[in-house]
């Protein structure tokens, strides 16, 4: 990681040894929704950690940022192993947990200029789930404004975590503005409206203006029923 020109070693650094979660030895649960872009995974308490010439210099407690999913009270849950497609071809396979542990780590900080303030230290992390298998997230890191480590809101809420869709973050990622995003359609787990988002990010700044609509009797986006800035 590269910060103002000078690299920094950061880590995702557990307190504790971690417990596995939506791991491969209960593959029945691993293929579950709620368990979308956490298998095959680890869960405790876990910090962020910035460190430069082996010094820390800032550390970020994630643990909070975490929906409860899996465990009572507050844990942090982070993929280790990426899952394969014929994994679930092969369900009752001699060795197969043993075989998914010897895979390469999944990396989990690919960082990348988010909120467009040409500076690419920030990552996306995976904190929770909607149904069914809708990856939720945040957004980690350092900009020019703030440079100590934090979660990313938006210029309304600053100190509130903006959870987001991963596709969401992605098209932000993609284009500083990139239009209106269809969040939650009609008919989506019995959803009678439709939700869609408009984000914009610029010289690190990210806004939002979430609008919902009427569902009609065919199922397709109808009247604007609100319109809030977030």
């Amino acid at each position: 990681m590269i910060v103002n020109g000078v690299p920094e070693l950061w880590r995702l650094q557990w307190k504790a040894l971690p417990k596995p979660v939506c791991d491969a030895n209960a593959l029945w649960m691993a293929i579950t929704c709620p368990c979308q872009g956490f298998a095959y995974g680890e869960a405790g308490q876990l910090d962020l950690v910035r460190l430069k010439n082996e010094s820390e210099i800032d550390r970020l407690e994630l643990t909070p940022l975490f929906e409860r999913l899996f465990f009572k009270g507050n844990v942090a849950t982070v993929q280790r192993w990426e899952p394969r497609e014929k994994d679930f071809t092969n369900l009752e396979a001699v060795g197969f947990e043993s075989q998914v542990h010897s895979r390469p780590v999944v990396k989990i900080m690919n960082v990348a200029d988010y909120n467009h303030d040409g500076q690419a230290t920030e990552f996306f992390l995976q904190t929770g789930v909607k149904p069914c298998g809708k990856v939720m997230g945040i957004v980690v890191g350092v900009t020019k404004r703030d440079p100590r480590l934090h979660v990313f809101g938006t210029v309304l809420n600053p100190n509130k975590p903006l959870v987001l869709q991963r596709m969401e973050w992605v098209a932000l990622l993609t284009a500083a503005h990139p239009g209106e995003i269809l969040d939650w359609p009609c008919g989506d787990h019995g959803s009678e409206s439709e939700v869609d988002l408009d984000i914009t990010a610029s010289n690190g700044e990210i806004q939002g203006i979430r609008r919902e609509y009427a569902c009609t009797e065919a199922g397709i986006r109808g009247k604007l029923l609100s319109e809030q800035p977030f």
